[in-house]
């Protein structure tokens, strides 16, 4: 058996599976949107999508920018291209965020049986965002934030360990 990583195109293709079935169509419950269940502030660190108020509830009231060819929620259904686009632009956004709270700095710990890889680290943040990710690090596995469907930070953390993605976070 190979120990060699997947690569970002199979992170992405398995994050979208995982998130939606691979549907760029999808839309929840919750007003999460595309292949990725982007929401609001997804779109708007993406630059796709503005909003005049602070609160992000995914009811899609602000503005598109045209990106793409994006001017509606309807407009990024049905752009796979603008979709894909939107999630490598804010995959090295949340990098940064990650790094901003000190993520990187447990990469290669092993928390609750789980190894902490970037890739991990990337799709617990897209589950419930760089803050929640930091809260289960520093509690060492005793705090595990889960999303409005239940699925856990810690599942994300284990099935996305083994990718490559130092096209989004650089050398590490």
């Amino acid at each position: 058996m190979s120990n060699q990583k997947k690569t970002l195109q199979q992170f992405l293709n398995d994050l979208g599976a995982r998130e939606s079935g691979g549907n760029y169509k999808a839309f929840n419950k919750y007003g999460y949107a595309g292949k990725y269940q982007m929401g609001e502030a997804a779109l708007i660190d993406a630059g796709y999508y503005r909003k005049t108020s602070c609160r992000y509830n995914n009811d899609w009231s602000g503005e598109f920018l045209g990106k793409d060819g994006v001017k509606s929620i309807q407009d990024f259904l049905n752009n796979p291209k603008a979709q894909e686009n939107a999630q490598i632009i804010f995959k090295k956004k949340q990098w940064g965020y990650l790094k901003a709270v000190g993520a990187h700095n447990y990469l290669g710990l092993i928390i609750n049986d789980v190894l902490i890889t970037p890739s991990g680290l990337l799709a617990g943040a897209h589950l419930k965002g760089a803050g929640s990710v930091i809260q289960y690090l520093n509690s060492a596995g005793k705090y595990i934030p889960k999303d409005g469907f239940g699925t856990s930070i810690e599942s994300y953390l284990k099935q996305f360990a083994n990718y490559d993605v130092s096209e989004i976070t650089g050398k590490i």
